[in-house]
């Protein structure tokens, strides 16, 4: 099993929880259509705001082929896009366990 978590900082310019409900609803909303994701789901952080991360997304596919899969998809790639114009930073960790 390969586990997916990308976390990124939020643009301060925009609503906090309307910007936190989109990505939620982007990523979320690949469940069915990219068919190697097993579990998906975008969580908020809830301590530290100072030094952590605003947000993130939690993934697990079967293999790393399933992961390569989700990153290329049309879909996915198109979420990506419009994130990307919500966020500062983004870091990400991947592993199999």
């Amino acid at each position: 099993m390969i586990h997916h978590v990308v976390a990124w900082s939020l643009r301060e310019d925009l609503d906090r929880q309307q910007s936190i409900s989109r990505i939620r609803e982007l990523l979320e909303g690949l469940r069915g259509v990219v068919s190697s994701i097993r579990s998906i789901a975008v969580v908020e952080n809830a301590a530290y705001p100072d030094r952590n991360a605003d947000v993130a997304v939690v993934a697990q596919f079967d293999d790393l082929t399933g992961l390569d899969e989700y990153q290329v998809h049309p879909d996915h790639q198109a979420a990506a896009a419009e994130i990307r114009g919500l966020v500062t930073g983004r870091t990400a960790i991947d592993w199999e366990a």
